[in-house]
């Protein structure tokens, strides 16, 4: 109840209303204290500014400094210019802050930014604009603190002006301004003139510059794999956000790449490289096909767990885990897309064995090697699936696992990897695979590339290489 409030308050603090009293009511309402920060976003309607985003910060009571994590590889730094001088970013622990250089407190302070995309290790692009103008702005590199310590997910009142525009933000559609609530790990807000597809379940803001074919098939891969997971973890309670931009000036003679994911209700997708531009075979494109799956199957482990996720020092829970899941929906559709999950579990294995040579999984993250989990959680996950089924005859798997797992979390069990594997082990995990699991994710292996065969060995994994590469 104190949450919700908090957020009404914060709400009505960025937008200057107190709040009505409604008849018969005698008592004089309280005054709503001002969030200790607020945000003010304007996108300049002027097409040939090169930094039409000013972003506004007001604070409160004067602080010596804004406080943000993470720090993103110097992003801001580079790319956020203060309108006022005298103003520098310094490095702290996993973050930074901006501060005055004469180290007084200030009150207020506003930044000119560039709308372009920028690939951020493990974080999400702080852009992703459109062919037509449209844009996607990440919330979660907002958030900031006047003080520390700073997490990065403190919640921060937010509004945002662009003039002839229409905002798309928490599933409502505003025109030329909106205020809203960033919290946790944020959002994606759609700022542009398109206008939402409807499709199985869906709203699609999809470029218009996206060639008609690969469109049509983007338009039913996603679906696809929500009705496949729908179908085993039941329906969600929400009509997911699907955005697909299109990089307006690639590099002339640049490969296809992309970079995307899920956030509470949104999956989006950035495809960038002239390569896109030239006519493709949807059935060249099956790596689309698994991260359309991949991104389906974080929908419902954040439904089944009322959206709490475990930690990235152990993903390989849930990123190993999305990929197992998009492994299963996948390898039942059709020889094609069966081989296509052979080839990804072959070069899993070599990938996985190559990296834990170096350093233990348990440690990936910290080492910068958070890809790591996506590869030996698979296969980890895929482990599970195969033993379980073995050991009930086929009459469990992975799934089985998931949905108890997620049931525990929901009662208040924290996710990590020992209470994932805890409840592998009740739905019917071997001794012998739960142990070979237990040191990959635990220890350095001395010889990862047998050990990790014998772990799938013993679990019953389908091993079987097949030639090829399976996408960027």
């Amino acid at each position: 109840m104190r949450r919700s409030i908090s957020w009404a308050a914060l709400a009505l603090a960025v937008s200057g209303v107190a709040g009505p009293i409604g008849p018969g009511h005698a008592q004089v309402a309280k005054p709503v204290s001002p969030p200790p920060v607020s945000l003010h976003i304007t996108r300049s309607p002027d097409a040939t500014s090169d930094r039409p985003i000013r972003a506004e910060y007001r604070l409160a009571r004067p602080a010596r400094a804004l406080h943000f994590a993470p720090q993103l590889d110097g992003y801001r730094a580079m790319d956020w210019q203060p309108e006022t001088a005298g103003f520098r970013w310094v490095r702290e622990e996993d973050g930074e802050r901006i501060e005055r250089t004469d180290g007084k407190p200030f009150a207020d302070l506003a930044f000119n930014i560039p709308v372009q995309y920028r690939s951020l290790e493990k974080s999400y692009a702080p852009f992703s604009p459109f062919s037509d103008g449209g844009l996607l702005l990440y919330s979660g590199h907002f958030q900031t603190c006047p003080s520390l310590p700073c997490k990065g997910t403190e919640p921060l009142a937010i509004s945002i002006a662009a003039p002839g525009a229409t905002i798309g933000v928490g599933g409502k559609r505003t025109a030329n301004s909106a205020t809203f609530i960033s919290r946790e790990e944020g959002t994606n807000v759609y700022i542009g003139t398109a206008e939402p597809v409807t499709t199985s379940g869906f709203l699609a803001i999809v470029d218009p510059e996206l060639q008609p074919a690969l469109r049509d098939h983007l338009l039913q891969s996603l679906p696809q794999s929500m009705r496949e997971l729908a179908a085993i973890y039941g329906q969600l309670a929400i009509t997911p956000e699907l955005y697909v931009s299109l990089d307006p000036q690639p590099p002339s003679g640049t490969s296809l790449s992309s970079q995307g994911g899920t956030l509470p209700g949104q999956v989006f997708i950035h495809l960038y490289g002239d390569g896109w531009r030239k006519p493709i075979v949807p059935g060249d494109v099956l790596w689309l096909d698994w991260f359309f799956a991949h991104e389906a199957a974080h929908f419902f482990q954040r439904a089944g767990t009322n959206d709490v996720i475990g930690p990235d020092s152990e993903a390989w829970t849930h990123e190993g885990g999305a990929d197992a899941m998009a492994a299963l929906v996948m390898r039942g559709r059709s020889d094609t897309e069966r081989a296509y999950v052979i080839r990804r579990i072959a070069e899993a294995r070599k990938v996985c064995a190559a990296g834990l040579s170096q350093v233990p999984l348990n440690m990936a993250t910290r080492a910068g090697k958070f890809d790591l989990h996506y590869q030996c959680g698979m296969l980890i996950a895929l482990a599970i699936d195969a033993d379980v089924r073995r050991g009930s005859g086929g009459a469990k798997g992975l799934h089985d696992v998931n949905r108890s797992f997620f049931a525990t979390v929901r009662a208040g069990t924290a996710w990590s990897g020992t209470s994932f594997l805890a409840t592998a082990r009740r739905t019917g995990l071997s001794a012998p695979t739960l142990a070979a699991i237990t040191a990959m994710t635990r220890q350095k292996l001395t010889d990862p590339a047998r050990q990790i065969d014998a772990m799938l060995q013993q679990a019953g994994v389908d091993v079987a290489e097949q030639p090829g590469p399976s996408g960027p």
